[in-house]
């Protein structure tokens, strides 16, 4: 089973208004904004989506809205994530009924302390009831499990539909080169993390980054110019990204704030609402962020 998906996907806010309801609006004014400026993919209910923020039910209903306004435009890649395998595989069967192109899945979390065999035995049980495209996310220094290049490899000889991997993390390079001497492009790779390493993501071989929703037209334009062969005009446009994903990563305990802040500034959505656990934004960062979007000329 072989998949298209390259390029930037960008990584959906799970939109809500003031009161922390989900704003259906806003998520399909995102994803029009996505597509619009030149997203590749659309990924929904992942880290960046806040999923485990969400009851089950919400984030199905993220998936039906996703699919609806996509439209088959581009592959929706749908977060399946979650504390043990069998919500996870709940997940999986309804986001390939509703007509998702393929789902994400990272160990399940709060279980830490995982051998190889239970690992594998996660992604097997889901793989061997639900045949859908499926991207492996290794966010290890989120997650705090460590999933070694050999477990992909495995699970991508006994199923098909294993099909593409996501790394993160302070290993991410290191990775990417373990996983092209095990596997060459049997595996489609993708960078994330902002998209902060992408350039050297791509050098190494990864097919593109999943990333935030709210600069896709400037990502777009490094990876595009990055496959055309113009390294100086990709790195040009990523010095100016740079501006952006520093200020995220100064500020990395308000991150999916300040993604729908950007995406507030930018007039795609109307309320930057974070459900708690969270620490908000102060007024003097909220006029940073404006002030670093106006200097990468993003908003007026």
């Amino acid at each position: 089973m072989r998949v298209d998906w390259r390029g930037i996907v960008a990584a959906l806010s799970t939109v809500t208004d003031d009161e922390g309801e989900l704003d259906e609006e806003g998520i399909r004014n995102q994803v029009r904004f996505s597509i619009e400026n030149g997203a590749h993919g659309l990924a929904v209910s992942i880290m960046a989506g806040e999923f485990h923020k969400f009851s089950d039910a919400e984030r199905m209903k993220a998936f039906e809205i996703v699919v609806d306004e996509a439209n088959t435009r581009v592959p929706v890649l749908a977060g399946v994530s979650h504390s043990g395998t069998n919500p996870a595989m709940m997940l999986a069967k309804h986001a390939k009924d509703v007509g998702v192109d393929g789902i994400i899945l990272m160990p399940a979390y709060f279980e830490r302390i995982q051998s190889g065999l239970s690992l594998h035995e996660q992604f097997s049980t889901i793989l061997s009831k639900v045949d859908i495209p499926m991207m492996i996310q290794d966010a290890e220094d989120v997650v705090g499990v460590h999933m070694c290049p050999t477990l992909y490899a495995r699970l991508a000889k006994e199923y098909s539909h294993v099909v593409s991997i996501k790394v993160e993390g302070a290993r991410t390079l290191e990775k990417i080169q373990e996983i092209r001497g095990l596997l060459g492009d049997e595996l489609v790779i993708f960078g994330g993390m902002a998209a902060k390493n992408m350039l050297k993501e791509l050098r190494l071989g990864a097919k593109g980054s999943i990333v935030d929703s709210c600069l896709p037209d400037l990502l777009v334009q490094v990876y595009e110019n990055h496959v055309a062969g113009d390294a100086n005009k990709a790195k040009e446009i990523f010095e100016r990204y740079k501006l952006w994903v520093d200020f995220l990563f100064l500020h990395m305990v308000s991150a999916s704030e300040i993604e729908k802040e950007t995406l507030r500034l930018r007039g795609v959505i109307k309320s930057s609402h974070t459900r708690p656990p969270r620490i908000a934004l102060d007024e003097s960062d909220r006029a940073e962020l404006k002030y670093v979007l106006q200097k990468m000329s993003m908003i007026p």
